[in-house]
């Protein structure tokens, strides 16, 4: 009881339990033992019914339904954990490994000389089956490069370096071979050690002899390091996973030592001179007593006894005297008593006569004469109010005073500037990180020769970054900030201080910096970090797609997220989606096709922008006003252009144009050539010349329907009939131009469609071409891999109408044109199956042949981070759009014999309407080509993947465009509705004109975008799925609330209080919390509500509440609704607070508050007349720890242990006050109720069916249970609980009898409620039906999706019948489409952004047996097994996860080379047990009676299923 009341007190005084990671009762200190209680009932997936099940309510799968879940990262954690610096990837390069949660990254110095130019860019990246809690880089003799030890929080740990591609083998996972493995977690079970509250420690042997882990209380263990092991040696049985006590080859026998220090703080081995082996190795400790006192001791590792030879021993321990290694003297052993108090570090020095030079990229230290003294060299010990340097051998101490502050993170400078030794003196350079974020540098001067071997220490601040939890000096001043709590930064140390840019400007940092204006850093780059995740809201952005219910479960959703802590508090606007940034629009309508054209065909800007419309063609231009001069302007801002409409002689606009562009004959003179196809004719014209050069025109009542062409003059028109013609434009003998016909073809349908656009070469992707001038007879260079270099198709795409079916003509041959392809879109069957309602809807709309790169990737359009451009990672697509919306790819091969195929087959629905696909490219900078499909849902398709670093595959992935208006643009209040407004696109084309965009177009992809009513000019963001946006804080947030109908946003915050005054001494003061309100699209804060002292906010939440006008009219309406309006009451917006106060006297709290907020709008729209008044308060006695809306306009609030029902009572008419009453009797009985949620949002009032009306209560200890509301009582009875003890951090309510959970070991669980069984005892019981270790703490669970839903799903409840397997298709299409239910977003300490989603039992059937595949087939980095990471693990228990499907490493599958994606499909159809068709029983397990009836899967089927569920989150 004493143990649960102190911790209920941490949870109010701390103010951080729901993101710090480590609180009272977790694995890291003595807790509550849970109670483990055999699960009762498991669901057998194979024999769920889907006609069986019932709806549980709109929006919503029933709960029979939905039999499984889908856990993907939205956004993959970004806090960072540990970090080293070493040569990982090659000999000498400066590379940082990065452990962030449960992924390696692997970052790379680049252009390191400039410090401008410098980039650290992600260069490869690994999953790791475990939560990384250790990192170390070390040197074995065997290796040019640095191998990679790291532990997990399972007490796993592994060996591991990188391979090159063209040397990696099948074994080699992510190029990554894993030298050893083992788990240490048997040994801590036989130990019966408690694991320290410090979390695991590693440290390295400077002689990298062993590494030694702390992972218990009173132990140490030790890993020798075997330098006699070869990797070719043992290449053969590195597949086999090595157990503990065995020998790891590079690794040898683990041995555990116990010693008498329990509370250890840090841990690291001395660093010597001494190379010949003759000492031990002294490993330091900074430990704790029971009385509080901090000291540090050094003792002994004796490798070849495997023991530890302690600070108290007078001789070395063991029989054998002749030792290889001895102890250093009494006298010389390390051991400081009563150092600084809150000293939380202490960092090895080396000793004086190091040399600095480097072998291999390590430190290395020359001999010198000790006299007798041991060459160890001294230790820092990094204290709160003092800094403590002490040298070892002469046993002399300096100590340094500092203000007040805890330093968490340290890196040493090496190598050292030029100027910063001379002959006299000894120095010694570290870099500190304290706990506000500024950055120190430590100097240690010592006496080269003398007795005082420590003269001074001397420390002075640098400048501020972020709060950093790992520091690296890589070399030139460039350091790597890795943070835990806010974006990970690459900065650079300046020689000089320059003054604080505009945004570094804060009180914060002014205060940090005693108010000096100046700072010696500057940042280079930021990496996103979302964590850790306080709390997260969402916000419904608009959409445009046909039969979507207008409510935020069916509509695409923006999350907002609190994060961060301290200084680096942020707020975070999370989207899907690649942004469009307006720069001007205009009102045009009616708008059919546009082109871009430019005066010269080599010209970097386009000069003109063609229009089609019926019956008539318009042509805007770009011109400068004011008599301005593009050639004489020295300045772009000093030029004045505009786009007006304008006229080209010999253009024809009496017609609608089909095609129009520019067109380049290299054996003629003239390149400002183009071409313009109209119903009527094809016409050549000259700009140059400004008139026609030859036209060729239809015969007597003939009309062109299509038309396509490229810039080496080939040219495609389709008449009535299907009559496809070939022309070419050529030179004639004569020196004049003519359109050639060189071939026809008749298809004996309508054509839909056409495209002949050419496939880049890919042998001279980034090779020059020399190309003649015959005018000049000049040589000009032109980069063939910009894409306009006139290169001939061989090939041309045709769409016909009524028919699923794209033909592929060759031109190669003469007419007439010969059919080398036919690709189906869908098979007969099938299309007599699903597609013969709307059989228009399903043909090809557009089709594209393209070459896309995997430039565009989302690593490599970040700043600095750029792949490869050999051309080796193109991939030639035809892309077909159809009517309904729906995108197929094929990827395309042309064979040594002439021949084409067509392969990989990707269908995905991006839409409801038909699609028309544009490409476009960037004009400078990495070149990429990407594809634009238009439509209700505009979306870039382009690759991602295919780094020449790794052996992984490229993919095809999608990015759905928004209008997101520069804000000199802006003029609208609504961010959720106009700011970041789903697009429409009807006609797009790329259009770059420098003088009308910014600079930024150089290195961006520009369009010009036309929907029914206008036509817009912008910049797309860099191109990845997901886009954040950080507005600061400068204070930790606690909670965040979205208002849509006001326009507002709410963020409570922990308000520090600190003052000039007090900051150098850090007087306590009371952090008091606040309130701050924000406008949604400016981000200005307009209003804040200051709390009362020790008054905390714990819930915030923004509802519409019923006010009703008295009591007698709530309690009449419980027993009959009433038919009179005014009795029944209206519904208003309102922002609702839950405090508690936090007084130092009190185990709990004892008051608290709950505050009703409305936001008083003026009328004219000014975001500084707004005005936020408090309308309602209720006092109560306890902590509110959560709010949620309830139904009928109601709240529940969780107050301690009690759960009560609140509503608003008043004058609603007249004005007059308000009062918030709690109504009824609530529960009872919990031990601390923490969450609370309900359905109520999501319940229509007009539902012909009774709800009950249900809420679910997360627990401290008891788990969840289910509350039910009994309106004729005014009563809340719990019907039944989770008998499992699990402390929730998070709960969430799928549907009225599923119910999601979080808990305190990085668990999710799912509950089902059995509430038609016959039995009382299983109705009051919640069955587990499903568990799966994430590794990361929930903080959050809230339904909805960053994705617009497809408009293939229903809204009824009842699952859609493409989720199942279709009987009918054939080999060649697909077998499984996945049908997908709730959607439910989660957010993570370690800033993980993800989405569980519901499954049927055929998809999650699917999905199971290709975990289980890959699980088998795909040899984990580790050697760490995707079961036992994935298992449900408790402090003294684990079983195997069930009832989840791993949606990042399922998804991974994509990333895989082709042999082994071949041998996972093999291995699913071996087992056949993917499916589950009506049938076939799958619960017989004698697979010989129904092995002849199951399909074949293929790989194309698998990446069409995994990219279907990549399009759902």
């Amino acid at each position: 009881t004493n143990l649960l009341k102190s911790s209920i007190h941490f949870l109010f005084l701390s103010s951080i339990h729901s993101f710090i990671p480590i609180h009272p009762l977790n694995r890291n200190s003595p807790r509550v033992h849970r109670i483990n209680r055999k699960m009762e009932t498991e669901l057998d997936w194979s024999v769920v019914d889907d006609e069986d099940a019932t709806a549980s309510g709109p929006g919503a799968l029933g709960s029979a339904n939905e039999a499984g879940h889908y856990v993907v990262s939205v956004q993959q954690p970004g806090a960072v954990l540990q970090s080293v610096k070493c040569s990982f990837l090659a000999p000498g390069s400066v590379d940082v490994i990065v452990a962030k949660s449960r992924r390696l990254e692997v970052r790379q110095l680049t252009n390191a000389s400039s410090h401008e130019l410098a980039s650290l860019p992600v260069v490869h990246s690994a999953p790791i089956n475990g939560r990384i809690t250790t990192l170390l880089s070390f040197r074995h003799p065997s290796s040019v490069t640095d191998y990679i030890f790291f532990t997990t929080e399972t007490k796993q740990y592994a060996v591991i370096s990188y391979v090159a591609t063209e040397d990696a083998d099948s074994n080699a996972a992510y190029n990554l071979v894993t030298h050893a493995s083992g788990n240490l977690a048997d040994y801590g079970m036989a130990l019966r050690g408690n694991e320290p509250e410090s979390g695991p420690i590693a440290a390295l042997e400077p002689n990298q002899t062993c590494i030694a882990l702390h992972l218990y209380e009173g132990f140490v263990t030790i890993l020798p390091i075997q330098k006699s092991y070869h990797p070719q040696q043992s290449s053969k049985s590195s597949t086999n996973v090595k157990r503990a006590g065995k020998n790891l080859e590079i690794l040898g026998h683990a041995f555990h030592c116990r010693i008498e220090e329990r509370d250890v703080y840090s841990m690291v081995f001395l660093l010597s001179t001494d190379t010949s082996g003759r000492y031990m190795p002294q490993l330091t400790f900074l430990h704790q007593d029971s009385r509080g006192n901090q000291h540090v001791v050094a003792h002994s590792i004796d490798l070849q006894e495997k023991a530890i030879v302690l600070h108290s021993a007078v001789s070395p321990i063991g029989s054998n005297v002749k030792k290889v290694a001895i102890p250093p003297l009494v006298q010389h052993r390390l051991k400081k008593n009563r150092v600084d108090g809150a000293s939380g570090l202490i960092v090895a020095v080396p000793p004086v006569g190091w040399s600095g030079n480097q072998v291999a990229d390590k430190i290395v230290y020359e001999d010198v004469n000790t006299d007798g003294i041991a060459p160890f060299g001294g230790i820092l010990i990094l204290g709160e109010q003092q800094i403590t340097y002490h040298d070892t051998a002469r046993n002399i101490t300096e100590i340094l005073p500092t203000p007040q502050r805890l330093t968490l993170s340290y890196a040493h400078v090496h190598p050292l500037p030029v100027s910063a030794n001379n002959d006299d003196q000894d120095v010694v350079l570290y870099l500190l990180g304290d706990e506000d974020g500024r950055l120190h540098v430590l100097a240690v001067i010592r006496s080269v020769s003398g007795k005082n071997a420590a003269k001074r220490l001397h420390i002075e601040t640098r400048g501020i970054t972020n709060v950093s939890s790992s520091l690296l000096y890589l070399e030139r001043g460039l350091v790597f900030v890795g943070s835990h709590t806010a974006d990970s930064q690459f900065i650079q140390i300046l020689d000089d201080p320059v003054r604080l840019s505009n945004e570094e400007k804060s009180d914060e940092n002014d205060l940090l910096m005693n108010g000096l204006n100046l700072t010696d850093i500057h940042v280079l780059d930021e990496y996103k970090n979302l964590g850790p995740i306080v709390d997260f809201d969402v916000i419904p952005m608009s959409h445009n797609s046909y039969d979507v219910a207008n409510d935020s479960l069916s509509m695409q959703c923006m999350a907002v997220t609190a994060s961060g802590t301290e200084k680096d508090g942020t707020v975070r606007f999370v989207r899907n989606g690649t942004g469009f940034s307006e720069y001007a629009s205009v009102e045009l309508g009616g708008i059919k096709g546009m082109w871009n054209l430019k005066k010269s065909f080599h010209d970097n800007d386009d000069a003109y922008l063609v229009q089609s419309y019926i019956g008539e063609t318009r042509i805007l231009g770009v011109s400068i006003e004011d008599g301005g001069d593009e050639s004489i302007a020295s300045d772009r801002e000093e030029i004045n252009a505009a786009l007006s409409e304008v006229e080209l002689p010999g253009f024809e606009s009496e017609n609608s144009t089909l095609y129009a562009g520019n067109v380049i004959i290299y054996t003629y003179h003239d390149l400002s050539l183009i071409v313009q196809i109209t119903n009527q004719s094809i016409r050549l014209i000259s700009l140059a010349t400004s008139r026609c050069m030859t036209n060729w025109s239809t015969q007597q009542g003939e009309s062109l329907t299509i038309a396509s062409a490229n810039e080496s003059g080939q040219i495609i028109v389709v008449s009535k009939g299907g009559k496809i013609e070939y022309f070419q434009v050529v030179r004639a003998d004569n020196d004049c131009l003519q359109i050639s016909l060189k071939g026809v073809a008749h298809v004996g349908k309508e054509v839909s469609c056409v495209n002949l656009n050419p496939f880049e070469d890919h042998s001279y992707s980034t090779q020059t071409a020399v190309i003649q001038d015959c005018s000049t007879s000049m040589d000009i260079d032109y980069e063939l891999s910009t894409g306009r270099s006139g290169r001939k198709s061989k090939i041309v795409a045709v769409g016909l109408w009524d028919d699923s079916n794209v033909l592929v003509l060759s031109l190669e041959d003469a007419s007439p044109l010969r059919t080398i392809s036919c690709v189906q879109l869908s098979s007969e069957a099938s299309m007599q199956q699903r597609f013969c309602a709307n059989v228009a809807q399903k043909m090809a709309r557009s089709v594209c042949l393209v070459t896309l790169g995997s430039s565009t990737s989302r690593y490599a359009m970040s700043k600095g981070e750029k792949e490869s451009q050999d051309g080796s990672n193109a991939v030639d697509m035809l892309l077909i759009g159809l009517g309904d919306g729906v995108l197929v790819s094929f990827v395309v091969n042309e064979s040594q014999d002439w021949s084409w195929t067509f392969t990989s087959r990707r269908e995905v629905s991006i839409g409801t309407r038909a699609l028309s696909l544009v490409a476009f490219e960037k004009q400078k900078g990495e070149k990429g080509t990407c594809v634009l499909a238009t439509g209700d849902r505009p979306t870039i398709v382009y690759l991602s993947g295919g780094s020449i670093r790794s052996s992984k595959a490229s993919r095809l992935c999608y990015s759905n465009i928004h209008l997101s208006r520069d804000e000199e643009f802006e003029n609208v209040t609504d961010l959720s509705i106009e700011k970041n407004a789903q697009l429409i696109v009807n006609v797009a084309a790329p259009f770059r004109a420098s003088l009308l965009l910014d600079d930024c177009c150089e290195d961006s992809y520009s369009l010009c975008i036309s929907d029914d009513a206008m036509m817009r000019i912008g910049v797309i963001d860099n191109i990845q799925k997901l886009h954040i946006t950080t507005h600061k804080l400068g204070m930790p947030p606690r909670k965040v609330a979205h208002d849509l109908k006001n326009g507002l946003l709410c963020v409570g915050c922990i308000d520090h209080g600190a003052s000039c005054t007090n900051y150098p001494t850090r007087i306590e003061t009371n952090m008091g919390n606040c309130v701050r309100f924000f406008d949604d699209s400016t981000f200005e804060e307009f209003d804040r509500i200051d709390l009362d002292p020790y008054e905390m906010i714990l819930s915030l939440i923004y509802a519409e509440l019923k006010v009703l006008k008295d009591d007698s009219t709530f309690d009449s309406m419980a027993v009959k609704e009433s038919e009179d309006a005014e009795l029944r009451g209206s519904f208003n917006s309102y922002i609702i607070l839950g405090t508690a106060y936090g007084f130092p006297e009190d185990d709990e709290p004892s008051r608290g508050r709950i505050i009703v907020v409305e936001c008083d709008k003026d009328k004219s729209n000014s975001t500084f007349s707004r005005k936020v008044k408090q309308v309602a308060e209720l006092q109560v006695r306890g902590g509110v720890f959560s709010i949620c809306p309830f139904y009928d306009g109601t709240i529940l609030a969780s107050i301690n242990s009690k759960t009560r029902l609140c509503r608003l009572i008043g004058g609603y008419e007249d004005g007059g006050d308000l009062d918030l009453k709690i109504v009824g009797a609530g529960h009872h009985g919990h031990i601390l109720s923490l969450n609370v949620k309900s359905l109520s949002e999501e319940i229509l009032a007009t539902d012909n069916n009774p709800r009950e009306k249900l809420a679910i209560v997360g627990d401290m200890v008891r788990s969840i249970s289910v509350l039910k509301y009994y309106s004729e009582f005014q009563t809340l009875e719990e019907i039944a609980r989770d008998f499992n003890q699990n402390w929730v951090t998070a709960v969430e309510m799928l549907t009225d009898n599923i119910y999601l959970g979080a808990e305190n070991f990085n668990n999710i669980f799912a509950l089902r409620r059995n509430p038609h069984s016959s039995s009382q005892e299983v109705r009051c019981r919640l069955d587990t039906i499903g568990v799966f270790h994430l590794g990361e703490m929930v903080n959050k669970f809230l339904k909805g999706s960053l994705v617009l839903p497809s408009h293939t799903a229903t809204n009824s409840g009842n699952l859609s019948t493409f989720g199942q397997y279709l009987e009918g298709s054939d080999a060649g299409h697909r077998k499984m489409i996945p049908n997908i239910g709730s959607q439910t977003l989660f957010g993570t300490v370690d800033g993980t952004l993800g989405s569980i989603i519901g499954l049927d039992a055929n998809t999650y059937t699917f999905f199971m047996a290709l975990q289980r595949s890959m699980a088998k087939i795909v040899l984990p980095v580790g050697h760490l097994k995707h079961g036992d990471y994935r298992s449900f693990r408790l402090q003294r228990s684990c079983q195997s996860s069930r009832g989840f499907i791993d949606g990042d490493f399922v998804e991974s599958f994509a990333e895989l080379d082709p042999v082994m994606m071949e041998a996972i499909v093999q291995e699913m159809n071996k087992e056949g047990k993917w499916y589950k068709p009506k049938s076939i029983d799958l619960t017989d397990q004698s697979d010989t009676a129904n092995n002849a009836k199951r399909p074949k899967l293929t790989v194309e089927e698998v990446l069409a299923m995994i990219e279907d569920m990549t399009m759902a989150h």
